[in-house]
């Protein structure tokens, strides 16, 4: 039993201090949730970017995606906490939601119409673009057309919520 709490105790010891040293959040960053609807409805699958105004302070982009129910959390590259949060500042907001038509060629060769030779030649003669359907619209998806704003102060914000409407 002796030997068992000389090797228990340290390594319980030593599995705190990582896990206290783990779970510390850095305070400049603030965590930022909202909800996305459109025509209020939730959008799911969306893609919701805050872009700063101005980039001063290490300010930077930070993005999220929306659930079944349109919420989402903005994850940033500098936050410590998973990547969860933001810097204060102040912000454009950004939310596309795109869909791309499936490729003819691609489905040709999906039901076995045509071989994989000769999906790789139609390929290289073809510079068609994917067709693009915005499940949103467009305008929402650049920040000079968006209209979106959001003022994030340090510590706890408000719920950053935005119906999108035609």
């Amino acid at each position: 039993m002796r030997q068992f709490s000389r090797f228990f105790v340290p390594v319980l010891g030593f599995c705190m201090i990582v896990m206290i040293g783990c779970g510390k959040n850095d305070a400049r960053y603030s965590k930022i949730e909202g909800v996305i609807t459109y025509n209020q409805q939730p959008v799911e699958g969306a893609t919701v970017t805050f872009s700063p105004v101005n980039y001063v302070d290490g300010a930077e982009p930070a993005a999220g995606r929306t659930d079944a129910s349109g919420r989402y959390t903005l994850t940033s590259s500098g936050a410590v906490s998973g990547g969860t949060g933001i810097l204060p500042g102040e912000y454009s907001v950004v939310v596309k939601k795109t869909t791309a038509a499936p490729d003819p060629d691609d489905v040709a060769f999906s039901a076995g119409k045509i071989t994989y030779d000769e999906l790789q030649a139609r390929k290289a003669k073809s510079n068609r673009s994917p067709v693009i359907t915005h499940l949103v619209p467009e305008k929402y998806g650049r920040s000079s057309t968006s209209g979106l704003k959001a003022t994030v102060v340090s510590g706890k914000n408000p719920p950053f919520d935005f119906d999108l409407a035609n």
